[in-house]
């Protein structure tokens, strides 16, 4: 690994760390003293994403945003936040015998903090090893390709870095309002700390990721009886191969939607805290009408996180909410509930929109990915009933549905009465739904074996749950068991309606948006046998033994896992440049001065080089060349060719370690220049999908090869090499900017 990327992800690191975390926890010090690790976990990575994403997006709105003022702005209320704590105030204004003195009392109180801390780790301190175990095998996973190519894995991450680009000119809402949580995110890194963009869009998921492992087990700890079972489902899910093309890899990708995926787990853990443990508040010696409390809060902050990160992790966080709030409906249509929770998500909902409704308010119209995802909730296909009318006739025909009545059930229901036909109807389609959840949706999402047991434990949990829920019934399973298997049989339901269009079934996500989390949830729900037992065994069973089969337990999942071949395989990419370009490019942006260089280069060098030089097309400066005239201003004209051409987008998986996951040993698939294609007609391919890239790569590379070779023999000496491998080469040439050269071949 080059040690520039490595000091790059460290700066990150620490950009992150600061801005995440240290900024809220002394800013806001005093509220958060007394709270608990998790709550000031919470707090952190909700409310300030959202106080990072209104300062930005306001200040754009203003005409007011650049880099200085943002710095001033997040380090002057840093500083303004440490200069009032009294023992900096008395630090400054006293003479040195009181400072020792201070200095003294100060190394009391913080040893007597870290006593007390350390006691409460040290009584948790084998779940903590643990859970940072798992969590940091699955961080190496995700992440582990973007040390390995230096490269994005896929065309929207460049979009989404040219927006960033376009809040450091200070402009918000570029391309039309969409949210932009972690654009300004991002953002704040540059302005800060002067973070690459493009280093922090290429590691800063790799960093992030810990907060949706850590998120989710918040709210897995809240359905769990016992305190170690989140680990395990969490272990099942960072190690077990997944099959179906339900690849994980957008985790691995610094995205809006995956950067804020923590949030819906924190809107369902806050709510059903709140449902759990909201009591009356006194006020002026008066108990309060209405429950209010401190985890009401943080869930009104997950939903702004969540609807200023992405519109999809809102749906899934009402997806979840939706799923909890099921089982706690009479709680929560009692007044004293349900005014703070309208109230709630009102506010939470103003706070995030407040910066899109003022880009409205200009005159700015919203981003065209949401008429794309607009139209893909809205499915055209025929709805369930629809599929199958209620009053089918006698002789209707719908062979291969697995929701059509057969002829014998239309006999046997013909010959009941009127309201019988009806609710026999519904109930053989209910019957016909189950059996195609269990076909299509499992047996599809899963390897047909693996689909089986899923589907099973998943029924049998249900009805476990539902039989124990009788008041003769002594071993109770938790109430929270329920609307995880809700959850789940969501995201399968989710995957059915994607992978069989022809179904009709409403398509409310697409099943890549909901499959991170709907997996997980899925994996929650095979551990719920294995956390009623031990929570069973727990009233009678020593904890030490109980937490020792624990650790066993998970080194027996990977063990088991990897002796029968069955974990994942490393993550994928969409392959659109080699390596050396990015690397390249790198160079020239740390060698050669500000603005004094013109890279020419497919269009992915546009976003990386933004801020620093200039960028030519190379599809354009071929066309321009064809003309009599034609130069660049800049003192500088890099020319990027690949000898062997790639085929775009091809999907290449990484390679790493046995231990951490199974490698498809992939080989770049690409074609070589010739003279041949660089004499055949490139604009033939300007109506395929991504022009020239796609299905003309050879030709405009072949064409772009043949031009260097042309203006060699033109111009002896001027162009030569900057770097070269077998696969790629970069040409340069000085020039007098006064005087530039003529590049058209004319």
């Amino acid at each position: 690994m080059d040690t520039y990327w490595i000091l790059e992800y460290v700066k990150i690191l620490g950009g992150y760390l600061f801005l995440m975390f240290l900024w809220p926890s002394v800013v806001f010090g005093a509220y958060l003293r007394e709270k608990s690790k998790k709550y000031r976990f919470s707090f952190c990575i909700t409310v300030q994403i959202v106080i990072i994403n209104t300062v930005v997006l306001l200040s754009g709105l203003l005409g007011i945003l650049s880099t200085g003022l943002t710095a001033v702005i997040f380090y002057g209320i840093f500083l303004a936040a440490i200069l009032r704590k009294p023992w900096v105030k008395t630090f400054l204004t006293s003479n040195n015998e009181v400072r020792r003195h201070q200095f003294q009392s100060m190394k009391k109180e913080m040893k007597s903090r870290f006593q007390v801390s350390g006691y409460d780790i040290y009584a948790r301190l084998g779940e903590y090893i643990l859970l940072a175990v798992v969590i940091l095998f699955g961080m190496l996973y995700f992440s582990y390709g973007a040390f390995q190519v230096h490269s994005y894995g896929v065309y929207d991450v460049f979009v989404h870095h040219g927006w960033v680009n376009k809040l450091v000119e200070g402009q918000v809402f570029p391309n039309g309002i969409y949210p932009e949580g972690m654009h300004c995110f991002i953002y704040c890194l540059y302005a800060l700390f002067g973070i690459r963009i493009y280093s922090s869009m290429l590691y800063l998921q790799s960093i992030h990721i810990v907060l949706f492992f850590l998120s989710a087990y918040i709210l897995l700890r809240e359905v769990f009886g016992w305190r170690y079972s989140p680990i395990f489902a969490l272990c099942l899910y960072m190690i077990l191969d997944r099959e179906g093309g339900h690849s994980m890899y957008r985790l691995s990708l610094t995205m809006p939607m995956e950067f804020g995926l923590h949030t819906q787990f924190l809107c369902g853990a806050y709510l059903v805290r709140y449902l759990k443990r909201a009591g009356y508040v006194i006020q002026r010696g008066k108990i309060s009408k209405f429950r209010w409390d401190e985890n009401l809060f943080l869930f009104m902050m997950a939903l702004a996180a969540s609807i200023a990160s992405h519109y999809h992790t809102t749906i899934m966080a009402f997806i979840i909410c939706a799923s909890f709030a099921l089982f706690y409906l009479k709680k929560i249509f009692q007044p004293s509930y349900l005014l703070p929770l309208v109230v709630s998500v009102l506010c939470g909902c103003m706070i995030a929109v407040a910066p899109m409704v003022g880009g409205l308010i200009k005159g700015m119209p919203f981003e065209g990915s949401i008429n794309w995802a607009l139209t893909t909730m809205t499915s055209d296909h025929e709805e369930i009933q629809g599929t199958v009318p209620v009053d089918m006739p006698k002789d209707t025909d719908l062979k291969g549905h697995p929701l059509a009545l057969t002829q014998e059930d239309l006999e046997v229901i013909d010959q009941l009465p009127g309201i019988g036909q009806q609710l026999v109807k519904g109930l053989i389609k209910i019957e016909y739904f189950i059996k195609m959840m269990y076909e299509r949706g499992y047996q599809g999402m899963f390897e047909p074996e693996r689909g089986v047991k899923i589907f099973r434990i998943t029924v049998g949990m249900f009805l476990f749950c539902v039989i124990s829920r009788w008041k003769k019934f002594r071993n109770k399973a938790r109430k929270e068991y329920i609307p995880l298997i809700l959850i789940s049989s969501v995201s399968v339901f989710f995957c059915l309606s994607c992978l069989e269009p022809e179904l009709g079934l409403p398509m409310i996500l697409p099943e890549h948006r909901f499959c991170a989390e709907g997996l997980l949830m899925i994996y929650a729900v095979m551990m719920m046998p294995i956390d009623f037992l031990i929570s069973t065994l727990a009233w009678s069973v020593h904890p030490y033994i109980l937490q020792t089969l624990s650790y066993f337990f998970c080194i027996g999942m990977w063990t088991t896992v990897y002796l029968q071949g069955n974990l994942h395989e490393y993550l994928n990419y969409s392959l659109n440049r080699y390596d050396a370009a990015v690397q390249v490019t790198n160079s020239i942006i740390e060698e050669f001065p500000k603005d004094s260089y013109t890279i020419v280069s497919p269009m992915e060098e546009t976003f990386q080089v933004a801020l620093y030089g200039e960028h030519e097309e190379i599809s354009e400066f071929l066309e321009k060349s064809g003309s009599e005239d034609y130069t660049l201003s800049t003192e500088y004209i890099f020319i990027y060719i690949e000898k062997r051409p790639i085929e775009y987008h091809q999907i290449y998986f990484f390679d790493g370690p046995k231990w951490l996951g199974i490698s498809p040993h992939s080989q770049i698939r690409a074609t070589v220049i010739s003279k041949e294609a660089a004499a055949q007609d490139l604009t033939e391919y300007e109506d395929f999908i991504w022009g020239p890239y796609a299905k003309g790569r050879t030709v405009m590379e072949s064409k772009a090869y043949e031009w260097c070779q042309d203006f060699s023999k033109k111009y002896s000496d001027v162009l030569k090499v900057y770097y070269e491998d077998e696969d790629f080469i970069c040409y340069y040439l000085k020039q007098d900017v006064e005087n530039p050269y003529n590049l058209a071949g004319e």
